[in-house]
């Protein structure tokens, strides 16, 4: 892992919720307090343009929970959000932490970030550009304020200098978390997605100035400029709604709307497998008065799906399918034993037989076109079980009942 660079800033306060005083942080030094001068800005409409699942980051205060943009303070704003903010390095042999919120302007990944270190214990704040290959490089300082305990925030300030102009798309956001842990090299979480920086997930694109606290009286969040003032009417945000999990292959109802809420805007949905080279599954619809719209899409693998509106892209989504199986025991008239099923999905992978408490398999075979048999064969008195693993982790693996050899 890269060594993250420790900028000067001017930083906010943190409170003191537990005796009403406030330290200021400074970088040569901070105090964190346990409570929160202000809470953060909340998301435009309520609603993050980042969402992540709990517990796969590698430590309580590196697991994202979200992150968005906010102009509620008459400014733009990034938040990240966490399970727990402490902001200090978690792991022993790290000597700083890291919390960056990415977004590309104009085919260039900029970031903010705040980087925390444990000796002497300092935060900070910086700006400047990502990439895959080459890493954070900075531009500058910036500043931010962070609040402490359970579901504790990061917020930003978002220079002009990132390129972050009114009417500017911000496109695919993602937060990344970092350690400098040599044993731990890369991302310690990344939201939306695992732990890996060049997973194809991205959240939900943000149009600057779109979500001002000044906005027309009436309109809705993240609504466009009023047409009366001089400024078209073009969609500004993208939510999209789709399970996060089934069980076997079915339909799966993808649901959202579009801000500004109105009708006839065409949206576009497309499914991608992950473990497969399979080709996207791509549904069109067009939005109603309410600037809903939904699609009903086939779903026999764990895939990702996004929607995009007039070029603006909603966060992307994981569908994850956890298959089944079914095994049924026959034992023949020389006292052989035949195992033989079906899972669902029928994705190839390899099924197990265990038997009950044994921790290494009494047979193996692989699974073809949903069905699977075990060659015949003599099997001990007890109880036993199918596993399926689904190849590529194209779904969750899966148990089946248990059947018993007597």
């Amino acid at each position: 892992m890269r060594p993250l660079p420790v900028l000067a800033t001017n930083p906010r306060r943190v409170s003191h919720a537990a005796t009403g005083t406030c330290i200021a942080a400074i970088a040569v030094g901070l105090l964190l307090c346990p409570g929160a001068l202000a809470a953060a800005p909340a998301p435009c409409g309520g609603v993050a343009q980042i969402s992540d699942n709990s517990g796969d980051g590698h430590h309580a205060n590196t697991d994202v929970l979200s992150g968005w943009f906010s102009e509620q303070a008459g400014r733009l704003q990034a938040v990240i959000k966490v399970q727990l903010g402490d902001w200090q390095p978690a792991h022993v042999a790290s000597t700083t932490a890291s919390w960056s919120l990415l977004f590309d302007v104009a085919g260039q990944q900029h970031y903010v970030r705040v980087v925390a270190t444990k000796v002497p214990t300092t935060i900070s704040y910086d700006y400047g550009t990502w990439t895959l290959a080459g890493g954070f490089v900075s531009a500058g300082a910036t500043t931010g304020e962070v609040t402490t305990g359970q579901g504790a925030t990061v917020t930003i300030d978002v220079p002009a200098e990132t390129g972050a102009a009114a009417g500017t798309v911000l496109a695919r956001p993602f937060v990344l978390t970092y350690e400098t842990d040599p044993s731990e090299p890369g991302p310690v979480d990344r939201a939306p997605g695992g732990v890996t920086a060049g997973e194809a997930a991205f959240g939900a694109d943000y149009v600057v100035g779109s979500c001002q606290p000044t906005a027309t009286a009436g309109a809705g969040a993240g609504d466009s400029p009023d047409p009366a003032a001089g400024g078209a009417v073009t969609t500004t945000a993208v939510v999209l709604n789709a399970p996060k999990r089934i069980v076997g292959a079915r339909r799966v109802k993808a649901s959202g709307r579009v801000v500004p809420a109105r009708a006839g805007v065409p949206v576009q949905v497309t499914t991608k497998a992950r473990g497969s080279a399979k080709a996207a599954i791509v549904r069109s619809a067009t939005t109603l008065a309410d600037g809903s719209f939904s699609v009903l899409v086939p779903v026999s693998e764990s895939s990702t799906m996004t929607a995009v509106a007039e070029q603006i892209n909603a966060q992307t989504l994981t569908v994850v399918v956890r298959s089944t199986v079914r095994m049924t025991l026959r034992r023949l008239p020389n006292g052989m034993t035949v195992a033989s099923g079906r899972v669902t999905p029928g994705l190839p992978g390899r099924v197990l037989l265990l038997r009950s408490n044994a921790a290494v398999p009494s047979a193996s075979t692989a699974a073809r076109r949903g069905v699977f048999r075990f060659a015949a064969r003599r099997l001990a008195r007890g109880r036993y079980q199918a596993v399926f693993i689904p190849s590529a982790n194209r779904a969750e693996r899966s148990t089946s009942k248990s059947g018993v050899v007597r």
